[in-house]
């Protein structure tokens, strides 16, 4: 937190001495125990204050010793170490903790209550999907709640328990076809919503062309907690596709040894221990480059998406070649099992 020059001359003008005090000030702040140093803190104000430049000799040294100065100057000790204290000790953690901030906003709303994880109504009707991430499913009809959905859904009301104030910043492609608006949300403080869940580890990263800003900082904040086993990661990781049945039909992470690659007109499509195919759509096709798919070849990788029952049929048979299926959209949904992993 820098301060305007005004509010420093405020601050640190001491009455009929006219100059800055900042070092005398430091001296005296008996009130601060647990900062120690305040006079190098002070000296550290002065350079990031380059207009405080021309402080006298005097004024480093206590300048005039009447009643009323030392009065003023023991009066504003308390408020140079509160002022010091959020400048350089508490800053730097807001900062840490608000990853992949938003420049401007499209729009700000309320909202008026929460569906789950990722997917929230606004004062206005609105149902809003939040960019780039998937949390676990809560219950909906005969089919039950996904582990760790209530913690995902009460991480997400947390956030706005003390104001219902969203901004909203929408994808390029602004509706999905269930006609839900699609933006990336941010508190009123300007706490990115998505980055929030990953990093704490109740969503992982989901990208969905055109929208794709965030992705980076989307997957550094989900590799975080990931590697830290925070909340999903805990008992998530990569279902081995030898493996794969029908109970793990949904939003999966696979890994597999990558056997052959088909091209066709009709998609690029990777075959994972002859149990799943991975599908890339031509409409998809130009963002992923060829040369880095063919170099995973007979290699261990990982892949997220939605597991679904493969109903492509064999030439040679009449049942699927390889029972289950997930399509990609972005490179992102593909890595070598060695980028992948924390160690």
């Amino acid at each position: 937190m820098l301060l305007k020059k005004d509010a420093f001359k405020r601050l640190f003008l001491r009455p009929g001495i006219g100059q800055y005090d900042a070092m005398s000030q430091g001296r005296r702040c008996g009130a601060c125990p647990w900062m120690g140093g305040i006079a190098q803190r002070a000296r550290k104000a002065v350079r990031l204050c380059p207009w405080m430049g021309g402080m006298s000799q005097g004024a480093m040294d206590g300048g005039a010793t009447d009643s009323l100065t030392k009065s003023y100057r023991l009066k504003k000790a308390t408020q140079i170490c509160l002022i010091f204290i959020t400048s350089l000790t508490v800053s730097p953690l807001v900062s840490a903790n608000n990853a992949c901030p938003a420049p401007d906003y499209n729009e700000t709303s309320r909202i008026k209550y929460i569906h789950d994880g990722d997917t929230l109504h606004l004062d206005d009707g609105r149902k809003v999907r939040l960019i780039g991430i998937n949390t676990p499913e809560v219950a909906r009809g005969r089919q039950a709640a996904e582990l760790f959905s209530a913690e995902a859904k009460n991480a997400l009301k947390t956030l706005f328990e003390d104001d219902k104030t969203i901004n909203l910043v929408f994808g390029k492609e602004e509706k999905d076809h269930y006609q839900r608006t699609l933006a990336h949300g941010f508190t009123k403080s300007g706490l990115n919503i998505q980055a929030s869940l990953l990093n704490q580890g109740y969503a992982q990263v989901i990208i969905f062309p055109p929208n794709i800003n965030f992705t980076a900082c989307y997957l550094e904040q989900e590799r975080n907690a990931r590697c830290a086993k925070k909340g999903l990661w805990k008992k998530t990781k990569p279902i081995a596709a030898k493996k794969l049945d029908d109970t793990h039909i949904g939003f999966k992470l696979v890994k597999g040894k990558l056997k052959n690659i088909n091209i066709n007109k009709k998609g690029i499509w990777l075959n994972l221990d002859n149990k799943l195919t991975i599908g890339i759509r031509p409409d998809n096709q130009q963002l992923f480059d060829i040369d880095t798919i063919y170099k995973m070849l007979n290699q261990t990788i990982v892949v997220r998406g939605w597991l679904n029952k493969n109903s492509r049929k064999s030439k040679k048979s009449s049942t699927p070649s390889r029972p289950y299926y997930i399509r990609t959209r972005h490179p992102s949904a593909i890595q070598l099992h060695s980028k992948f992993a924390c160690d």
